[in-house]
């Protein structure tokens, strides 16, 4: 009898406990996911206070005055955090929306991978910084549209090969079953395709968020007067290190939240692939 997706659930739930249970592996689990990762980070901010002429408590107090004073133009923290985020989400939401169903069409359909498949292939090694002078040609007076631009240029490629990559691998004999009992195109596309593509489709929505994240901090640093990329440079300028590092904080932790968000999401959504854990 084939085990069922409850049961597959319960049998992990159950070795995850009994891991914990075991002194040792416990032990050896806190020493490789807490003390280490601590110890890095220490040795880290060692090596950076030693090159920036820095202490921690310079950092923690630049931030407190980020968040209660604002920068030297008088923007909280909040305000440039709140832009970055709009701006990402925009392009974000704008790259998922055209590389998901672009990748499904590349992946499923022969004749629009012979015609979309080496113009991608010509356009996805160009980085995307290389993007920033030609997205401000385009958008001459709309600045946040050239912001967008070069996000969704980041995030679009991951997610569109990793979905041209699940949609590849759907098994064939599942299609031709379908087939056979009269499945017409549109159901194949979301009841086979699409399931079976969905840890990759999600796989490249994490990784294009990442991507998308970063290409946001650097087309801020082009100006627009608020945003987390824009706030590393005035303070750059105006020779507050600490604000400089606090910011740079702020903007791997907000990385790293979204990126379990989406590691969560996927594990509550494909609880059969026990490969997802965060």
């Amino acid at each position: 009898m084939s085990a069922t997706p409850e049961t597959v659930q319960q049998d992990h739930e159950e070795k995850k406990s009994s891991i914990w249970s075991e002194p040792k592996v416990l032990f050896r689990t806190l020493f490789l996911r807490v003390v280490l990762p601590i110890l890095a980070l220490i040795v880290l901010w060692q090596i950076i206070a030693v090159l920036s002429r820095i202490t921690l408590l310079d950092v923690i107090d630049a931030f407190v005055r980020l968040v209660r004073i604002g920068d030297s133009e008088g923007y909280l923290l909040s305000d440039h955090l709140f832009m970055s985020l709009t701006r990402v989400t925009l392009g974000f939401t704008i790259a998922a929306g055209t590389a998901i169903p672009l990748g499904i069409a590349v992946g499923r359909y022969r004749i629009v991978n012979w015609v979309v498949g080496p113009v991608i292939e010509a356009m996805r090694p160009i980085p995307p910084i290389a993007w920033i002078p030609l997205s401000i040609l385009m958008f001459r007076s709309n600045l946040l549209g050239a912001q967008v631009f070069i996000i969704w240029i980041g995030a679009f490629f991951p997610i569109l090969i990793d979905t041209t990559t699940g949609v590849k691998r759907t098994e064939p004999v599942h299609i031709d079953v379908a087939k056979t009992f009269g499945a017409s195109e549109g159901q194949i596309l979301s009841s086979i395709v699409v399931p079976s593509a969905a840890p990759e489709i999600f796989s490249g929505l994490r990784i294009g968020f990442g991507i998308g994240w970063m290409c946001l901090v650097a087309s801020e640093m082009i100006g627009g007067g608020l945003g987390l990329g824009y706030l590393v440079i005035i303070m750059q300028q105006a020779g507050r290190t600490g604000a400089v590092i606090s910011s740079m904080l702020v903007i791997g932790a907000i990385g790293v939240l979204i990126s379990y968000m989406f590691l969560l999401l996927e594990r509550n959504a494909l609880r059969w692939r026990q490969a997802v854990s965060v």
